[in-house]
């Protein structure tokens, strides 16, 4: 797995930060490693702007119990869309 494209992942994670003020509250968060490494797993060069989207918040969603929606990761998908092309 490419470790540039996990890192790159990770600080546009960081900088959304979709816990907000309760990221400070998880130990093993490690700046949304698990979450960028599995984003990057599941992403393919050939989805869609729509699919990257969707997995963003499934991911998001899945690992903290969240309620983020796409409206909110749109722009994270199009910073992968464009690294994965």
């Amino acid at each position: 797995m490419n470790e540039k494209h996990i890192a790159r992942i990770k600080e546009l994670l960081t900088e959304w930060n979709p816990l907000g003020e309760e990221s400070i509250l998880i130990e093993d968060l490690n700046n949304y490693e698990t979450e960028a490494t599995d984003i990057l797993f599941h992403s393919k060069k050939r989805h869609s702007l729509i699919q990257i989207n969707k997995l963003i918040s499934t991911v998001i969603n899945q690992a903290f119990g969240l309620n983020v929606n796409e409206t909110e990761s749109e722009s994270i998908a199009e910073e992968i869309s464009k690294m994965l092309k």
